[in-house]
């Protein structure tokens, strides 16, 4: 059975942070560093698939009148 672990975008984005601040620390040895250049790389590929499925439920959500996806502009509440 695997012991993968299924992880919100958020705990992966900050367990990312934390490799890229070791890596550029520098003060792990080669071996550790190339452990955590292959974590931090399927952390990313994960963080990606799981913007593009976001991008996916929004234009789901997001139809016009007619009932077609209609892609309108994602704007921040702040942004006026």
């Amino acid at each position: 059975m695997s012991k993968a672990k299924v992880q919100t975008f958020e705990a992966s984005m900050e367990r990312l942070e934390q490799i890229v601040h070791l890596l550029e620390d520098g003060s792990v040895s080669l071996e550790e560093a190339m452990k955590l250049f292959q974590e931090g790389t399927a952390l990313a590929a994960s963080c990606g698939k799981l913007l593009d499925q976001a991008e996916l439920e929004v234009l789901k959500l997001t139809r016009d009148s007619n009932g077609r996806i209609e892609e309108v502009p994602f704007a921040h509440e702040d942004a006026e």
